[in-house]
């Protein structure tokens, strides 16, 4: 709904004219009869009125009002409007508009307003009537904490405890056994209005629960039972990749699936020849062309994304992409869009990192508030221009500047107007904070909003985007490509892993294994989980998550020579010959890793 502009004028002058937030804070901590008030609102031991009730007005009869709530309601929406245009070096390096421990004890207050109106007060849902005071407290301490939340995720100011109510929807979700139980959890208060009061791996795990139960509703799921009377794997949809034409073909066969892309995709691959490679899809194959057709897709050489130029290297739509692909390039948009989702339906975690910003859209909902901080890390140099016009203390007027800026498309030059007729309209130190923002929303909305929009299609038409709503964007990221770190905990592999064909923990070749596992570097480690798995990154949740569980079975060999070390990707397991020492061993795992075979050469 479109903000009223009397409300945004009383704002502006009393949130950027005065110092109302500095004070209204201060009154609410040191005032006794504001802090008992806000107590009575925020403990249910001191208070029985649920929030949503509390009434601005006295009763009838009544000595006093109850200003506690009230001068919450005003700070919190006087902080929030402030918030717009206050950048994180402001609040980190400036302490403005609030100092940092300042912000720690707010969050501490609106932690515990929104536990009670989210989780303790849905007790009494029912009984007690709702109003319109009530809610808008409510919405306004839960914009202010996703703001402040959203911040100190992309540049910590707290400890990441701070936000998290202990063991908040842990028994709920352990509860739940069917995908419409999981699904229904989304509709509670707190995974709608405030999710971040419960830990990120909680919320990862009931996402990782949500897709898993629905896969297996559409798909089916291996089974290993004779006797058991589940059919197993339903028919997949079949479709024929040639190597070296996987972005091709991958279009041709599955743009127009749709939702059909949840149901299990069967890939046969073709040699140079055309002939069928040996190798029966029971899920590796598809794995191993799901993760070479993300590589493919998200390559920035192929023009549809560029890379940040801050820190980072994070992946956003090329505003250019229509002067590259012409008018196929929302088609291709639309199915990177699914191939994203389709991999996160699959719990197969990808390589590329997005920015920011691109995140936002895929959840959604973009904030405004975060276009400067977003803006830093696209194009630090403008953004660093803007930063000086914006506590520049001279007269505006003599930069010569105003509302419309140049685009240069493939040496193109073209003037666009920020406003109607901007290219008239000079910047002045009154209106100099509007063109700040017109800026920063052009670059990093407005010509990223067609591409972004076409992905977000795709992406959705896979993933619900109430799943996706259950993360910020650095979590979303995690969900996305795991770790941050993208390395591979070597100890939860080995606590997690399953042997078999007559392999133990304690054997001496397995020993051996682990021993080289830890000695791999980086890469060579990624090389050889998606040797066996064909992702080479591990699972968001470890690999306790992984399905099936990373497997080592026994070869036995009466020669080194006899045999290399081959891998069934399908059951993510590793058959590992019975080498006689460990560097025989190394050698035969490096060659069988790097050596790029296909399915026909194992």
């Amino acid at each position: 709904m479109k903000p009223d502009p009397c409300s945004v004028s009383l704002l502006n002058v009393i949130s950027f004219s005065t110092s109302i937030v500095q004070t209204s804070w201060a009154i609410i901590q040191s005032d006794p009869t504001v802090v008992s008030e806000l107590y009575a609102i925020i403990d249910e031991t001191k208070g029985k009125t649920p929030v949503r009730a509390v009434h601005i007005r006295p009763a009838w009869g009544a000595q006093k009002s109850a200003i506690g709530p009230a001068q919450l309601l005003i700070h919190n929406c006087c902080l929030l409007h402030t918030l717009t245009i206050t950048d994180d070096v402001e609040i980190h390096d400036f302490g403005k508009p609030l100092p940092i421990h300042q912000i720690r004890r707010e969050i501490q207050v609106l932690k515990k307003l929104l536990l009670r109106a989210c989780c303790l007060d849905e007790e009494s849902k029912g009984r007690i009537e709702s109003n319109y005071f009530g809610r808008a407290l409510t919405a306004a301490a839960a914009k202010t904490m996703r703001d402040l939340y959203d911040r100190s995720s992309r540049r910590p100011f707290c400890s990441p405890s701070l936000w998290l109510v202990d063991g908040l929807m842990d028994g709920q979700i352990k509860k739940c056994k069917t995908f419409s139980e999981y699904e229904s959890l989304l509709s509670m208060p707190v995974f709608r209005i405030c999710p971040f009061l419960v830990s990120f791996k909680r919320r990862l795990k009931l996402f990782e629960r949500l897709v898993t139960t629905n896969r297996i509703e559409i798909q089916g799921q291996h089974n290993m039972n004779p006797f058991s009377n589940d059919p197993g794997l339903k028919p997949g949809i079949p479709v024929r990749i040639m190597r070296g034409r996987v972005l091709e073909d991958g279009l041709a066969t599955m743009n127009k699936l749709g939702k059909r892309m949840r149901e299990r995709i069967v890939v046969h691959y073709l040699n140079e020849a055309g002939a069928q490679e040996a190798g029966i899809d029971v899920g590796g194959l598809f794995k191993e062309f799901w993760t070479d057709l993300c590589q493919v897709a998200f390559d920035p050489n192929y023009a549809l994304f560029r890379v940040t130029e801050g820190a980072g290297n994070c992946m956003y739509p090329n505003p250019a992409s229509f002067s590259a692909h012409g008018s196929d390039h929302v088609t291709l948009f639309e199915f990177l869009g699914r191939i994203l989702g389709k991999s996160m339906y699959e719990m197969i975690t990808i390589s590329p990192k997005f920015a920011h910003f691109f995140l936002s859209f895929l959840r959604g909902d973009y904030n405004f508030l975060h276009m400067l901080p977003d803006l830093s890390t696209m194009d630090p140099q403008l953004y660093n221009n803007l930063m000086f016009l914006k506590t520049y203390e001279g007269d505006a007027e003599d930069l010569c500047l105003t509302f419309s800026i140049t685009n240069d498309d493939f040496g193109g030059n073209r003037e666009i107007a920020l406003i109607p007729g901007g290219a008239d309209v000079a910047v002045t130190n009154s209106n100099k904070q509007r063109y700040v923002a017109l800026v920063a929303k052009h670059y990093v909305y407005d010509c990223l909003k067609e591409q972004s929009e076409a992905f977000t299609r795709g992406l959705w038409e896979v993933i619900d985007r109430s799943w996706l709503q259950l993360f910020n964007e650095p979590e979303l990221q995690v969900v996305i490509s795991g770790p941050s770190d993208g390395g591979i905990d070597v100890t939860d592999m080995k606590a997690n892993t399953r042997y078999a064909g007559g392999y133990t923990g304690l054997e001496r070749t397995v020993s051996r294994f682990w021993s080289i596992m830890s000695s791999f570097n980086e890469e060579q480690q990624g090389s050889l989980l998606r040797f066996v798995t064909s992702c080479e990154r591990p699972p968001p949740l470890g690999f306790a998550s992984m399905n099936p569980p990373f497997t080592i079975q026994r070869v036995g060999i009466l020669r080194d020579g006899d045999k290399l070390p081959t891998a069934s990707t399908c059951f993510n397991t590793l058959k590992l010959p019975t080498y006689s020492s460990e560097k025989v061993m190394k050698d035969r795992l490096i060659y069988a890793i790097e050596s790029g075979a296909g399915f026909e050469l194992t």
